[in-house]
């Protein structure tokens, strides 16, 4: 629109050119015209002006032959012929004066009345003095001594009035001239400029009808770029009125809701939602023109042919014109039945695992509560056992009783150790892990941990060096922590048999620092980041046993103290295992990095 405008406006800016240059022309041809005439007139009066300077100089020279025959001849008739040529050189005398406008004239017309006064003065003498009688010697003596110089000064002023009179009339011709020339001047420069105006705008007017072409090809190649890309989308695409009526659908469309585009255009979209979907519908096209919303994207189900319901994912954004007023509403609908049901897959899924893990956990619960009820009296009859051993020591059989009821009740600890740890992992997917925080000195914990391994340590062949000299005190709870320290200690002992094990304490700053260092088997580097995780084994369970809980719940215990437990490990080069604890940790702490399947506790 705005190129046709353009357009329009460059043909009447044309039109105009023309018609102004033509004005300007027809306007010069009449003021040619015009000034023509009046200087024709004008030229007219300068010859007429001369021939009455030139009849002057004619009656003036007829007057002297007339004078002079009259001197020789006194004929009436001659005298008349003479006093008319006198009255005839007044009248042509006035008349010139009244008329001549050529500069310097009226002087010069001054002198000739002047000299013309002087001549009839002496011409009247004469004729007086030849009817006194006079002689006609005398008189002619008189008339060329006295008359010829009157008339000779007269004849020059009559040519010096003659030439200036021509002059004037050359000039009054050259004016002509000039005038008629810058009119032609004129009237050619207004037509080369019309011309030049009328070329500009015949050149901008095609060079506007080229671009207007070219822009007119250009949106023809857009929308067919757009209706290609319009039909052979990927997902459902519609135009929709701002009534809710369907104004054009791709085949993606139609396909989605089972139906042809002839049966779906100028249908309503609301007749093919679903009905629970409806009311939200309506609100978000309500917020959309309103222009509370520039585009939504929600979740919605629509009717199908025959019946069935279908989700679709639909985005949907106003559009408007150059003024901002709504056109219409460009709709895109994606088929997610096959995602919705995938959806509905996982959730049963993820409610069967989670079903699953809790009928897990209530087992691990109940069987760690019923393998723990028969180690108690079995683990009191060991002691009774071993006190009535220990008090006949003089009986053969007493010492090879005694060895044999420690090495059960050693067997009794560990199993009571793996049927806590086991207790512990169940309650930790409970959330009923809980913290008992008081104030603990970990250097000395750690001692009386390395004090009861020793035992452990001699049979493994392993030295225990503890560096824990210091005092480090912090609020912690403390049988947590040395459940932490003892599944650090055993894990060194047991990975490294008949190496040495270092166990440090250390502060530092606001943090105390555990390192457990040995120098076994080490960890492979692909089971490194698995190290920490639910029954995760760093090696094969057939030569080493264990369930794979004593780090994961040592790291949780950590992370529940607010710190936090790192390993490092070179295959062949032994472990190292360090804890860093705050000196004061919150309570009821505990965060668990991603993947753990513990919650936090209570």
């Amino acid at each position: 629109m705005r190129a046709s405008f353009f357009s329009g406006g460059l043909v009447g800016a044309l039109w105009v050119a023309i018609l102004l240059a033509l004005g300007v022309g027809f306007a010069s041809v009449l003021t040619l015209r015009s000034v023509t005439q009046e200087q024709g007139v004008a030229l007219v009066q300068e010859a007429a002006d001369l021939e009455a300077v030139q009849h002057l100089l004619f009656l003036s020279e007829r007057r002297a032959r007339y004078a002079r025959s009259w001197l020789l001849s006194p004929e009436p008739h001659i005298f008349r012929e003479l006093e008319e040529t006198r009255q005839e050189w007044d009248v042509r005398l006035r008349q010139l004066e009244e008329t001549l406008t050529v500069k310097d004239a009226r002087a010069v017309l001054a002198r000739i009345r002047e000299r013309q006064h002087a001549i009839q003065a002496l011409m009247d003498h004469i004729v007086a003095r030849r009817e006194q009688g006079a002689r006609v010697e005398d008189l002619k003596l008189q008339f060329e001594m006295e008359l010829r110089p009157l008339r000779v000064g007269l004849d020059e002023e009559l040519a010096r009035l003659m030439a200036l009179q021509e002059e004037s009339l050359q000039e009054a011709v050259r004016q002509q001239e000039r005038t008629r020339l810058r009119a032609v001047t004129r009237l050619g420069m207004a037509m080369l400029g019309a011309i030049l105006a009328a070329g500009a705008c015949g050149g901008l007017l095609v060079r506007s009808l080229r671009r207007h072409r070219r822009a007119e090809e250009e949106v023809q190649r857009s929308e067919a770029r757009f209706r290609a890309t319009f039909n052979q989308a990927a997902v459902g695409l519609a135009q929709v009125a701002l009534d809710g009526r369907w104004l054009l659908l791709n085949q993606r469309f139609c396909d989605i809701l089972g139906y042809s585009a002839k049966e779906l255009l100028g249908q309503r979209f609301v007749d093919f939602t679903h009905p629970e979907d409806r009311a939200r519908d309506a609100a978000n096209v309500r917020r959309l023109m309103a222009g509370e919303l520039s585009s939504l994207s929600c979740e919605k189900r629509y009717l199908r042919k025959g019946g069935s319901v279908v989700w679709a994912d639909l985005s949907a954004s106003l559009v408007r014109d150059d003024e901002g007023r709504p056109l219409y509403v460009l709709a895109a609908i994606e088929d997610i039945n096959r995602r919705k049901a995938l959806e509905e897959e996982r959730a049963l899924l993820l409610a069967e695992a989670q079903e699953a893990l809790r009928l897990r956990e209530e087992f691990l619960s109940v069987a760690s509560h019923e393998l723990r009820t028969p180690l108690t009296p079995l683990s009191l009859k060991l002691q009774v056992l071993l006190r009535e051993a220990r008090a006949y020591p003089e009986l053969p059989f007493a010492r090879r009783v005694e060895a044999r009821v420690v090495s059960g009740q050693q067997q009794v600890q560990r199993m009571t150790r793996l049927i806590d740890d086991l207790l512990d992992a169940s309650h930790l997917g409970t959330g009923m892990l809980m913290l008992r925080l008081e104030d603990v000195d970990l250097a000395a914990l750690v001692r009386e941990v390395a004090r009861r391994f020793e035992p452990v340590a001699l049979r493994a062949g392993c030295a225990l060096e503890v560096d824990a000299a210091v005092p480090v005190v912090g609020r912690w709870d403390a049988r947590r922590l040395e459940q932490v320290v003892s599944s650090l200690l055993s894990n060194a002992l047991k990975f490294g048999p008949g190496q040495p094990v270092l166990l440090r304490v250390e502060a530092e700053g606001r943090l105390a620092r555990l390192t457990v260092r040995d120098e076994g088997i080490g960890i492979a580097s692909e089971q490194l980041p698995h190290i920490f995780d639910r029954f995760s084994r760093g090696v094969s369970d057939r030569h080493y046993g264990g369930m794979g809980l004593g780090l994961f719940l040592t790291r949780y215990v950590v992370r529940s103290l607010g710190g936090e437990v790192v390993a490092e490990s070179t295959p062949g080069q032994g472990a190292t295992f360090t804890v860093q604890l705050p000196l004061r940790a919150a309570e009821g702490r505990g965060e668990l990095a991603p993947g753990d399947e513990a919650p936090q506790p209570v």
